[in-house]
């Protein structure tokens, strides 16, 4: 008993340690800072597997580490080929030493996120969604409560209402509030209290908090994308198993098809035949994707670029058309931006492994409901892809890839007889 409350501590103090580091990691994200601040800031975080290291070091829970292990090598071998992948091209383009180390670099932090999450669910099993949910929200708390301060209580609300009702721009408090990596995350934290989630008053808390600073963020393709991934988990918990699992690759091979064809009508131009029919403002993407169309072609010949060139490409237009009128700074389309980088078969390739044999070696090996959390993370980030750079968002990527793996620590309980908590069981007649 006394072991019992001996360990039980420890894993509070690790969990309050883990929450205040991934906080102060976070804070990074908070608007106004350079970009070299932010990722000096986020680099904290490997406070993280160094504290993972140690405990493992010392506890050796093999059990753990073969669970987490096999989750981070397939999430390690897509980011493993898409460097490899991008250095045979840099060394063909013949690309400056500057921007190899810089794209290498920046790729570092995605091979970070896979360390955290291996050392936060060999830390915590399953409860390290809690904790990861707790460190971003307390840092979005901290950033909330500085925000406030700047602007005022009464502007601050002001500025909200003006954002819900439409009658004014995102300024001021709203405009800062606007996390974008961060904001993102509160979709995969929502999705999993509604449907996975032990029913209990922390559950609830959480909730609350996670849809109030997911609409305070104001990301409006995330608050498109949510509905469709809750719309799939509600309908997939009414299917018989069978029809269940070939309903998720039936999708995820749609995504696959959906993806080509994105990138093939924004190439001729239909995209923006389309935006301009309903009116829509597409906030500058449409120029870019004009005056981006000379770097590629739909063809299986077309080899790509290499990780980050679609930076080049933006620098490119800049200098060669200060007038430019692109809106953005950034290709803001990660279905684009893969194609352009990797190249017909290295984009085949991603999406492929990405949505297709991802669920069916999570179904393989960690069952139905592990898949379709997977599934539903999946099917979330998906859209954002279309319209946003949040492939390789830092706390988006670790929050995603975090989400079927804590869960396959999951010990089922009386919970688990139906699919979802929130079915109850129903009565024989």
């Amino acid at each position: 008993m006394i072991e019992t409350a001996g360990t039980e501590k420890r894993r509070t103090v690790l969990e309050v340690i883990y929450i205040i580091i991934l906080a102060m990691s976070a804070m990074g994200d908070m608007g106004g800072f350079a970009a070299s601040t932010t990722r000096a800031v986020k680099a904290i975080s490997i406070l993280i597997v160094i504290i993972g290291a140690g405990v493992l070091l010392i506890s050796g829970n093999l059990d753990r580490v073969r669970t987490a292990s096999r989750f981070t090598g397939v999430y390690a071998f897509v980011l493993i080929g898409i460097i490899a992948w991008s250095i045979f091209l840099w060394i063909v383009n013949l690309e400056s030493v500057d921007f190899i180390l810089r794209g290498t670099a920046k790729f570092m932090y995605q091979f970070l996120v896979l360390m955290i999450i291996f050392s936060a669910t060999y830390l915590f099993g399953e409860r390290a969604v809690y904790t990861t949910f707790y460190g971003i929200a307390l840092a979005n708390t901290i950033i909330l409560l500085i925000n406030l301060g700047t602007y005022g209580p009464v502007e601050s609300f002001n500025s909200v209402v003006a954002m819900i009702t439409g009658s004014g721009e995102q300024t001021g408090f709203t405009r800062a509030m606007e996390i974008h990596d961060i904001t993102f995350t509160y979709g995969f934290f929502i999705i999993y209290f509604l449907f996975f989630a032990v029913h209990n008053k922390e559950r609830s808390i959480c909730i609350f908090t996670a849809v109030f600073y997911f609409l305070l963020g104001w990301k409006r393709i995330a608050m498109a994308a949510l509905p469709v991934a809750l719309f799939f988990g509600l309908i997939l918990g009414r299917m018989k198993s069978k029809t269940r699992i070939t309903f998720m690759k039936f999708i995820m091979w749609t995504v696959v098809i959906l993806s080509f064809t994105y990138i093939v009508i924004t190439r001729v131009g239909l995209f923006e035949q389309i935006t301009d029919y309903f009116g829509l403002d597409t906030m500058g993407r449409n120029e870019i994707y004009n005056y981006i169309k000379k770097y590629y072609n739909i063809s299986v010949g077309f080899m790509g670029y290499g990780f980050e060139y679609t930076t080049v490409i933006l620098q490119q237009i800049a200098a060669d058309n200060p007038e430019a009128n692109i809106g953005v700074v950034a290709l803001h389309n990660n279905i684009l931006t893969v194609y352009i980088e990797l190249g017909f078969v290295g984009f085949w390739a991603w999406v492929i492994y990405t949505f297709v044999f991802q669920l069916n070696w999570v179904l393989n090996h960690w069952g139905e409901k592990t898949a379709m959390l997977f599934f539903m993370c999946e099917m979330y980030i998906f859209i954002t892809y279309t319209t946003d750079n949040t492939l390789y968002y830092f706390y988006t990527s670790l929050v995603l890839r975090l989400m079927p793996m804590a869960y396959a620590f999951h010990k089922p309980n009386a919970q688990d007889i139906r699919l979802w908590p929130w079915v109850k069981v129903q009565k024989k007649t």
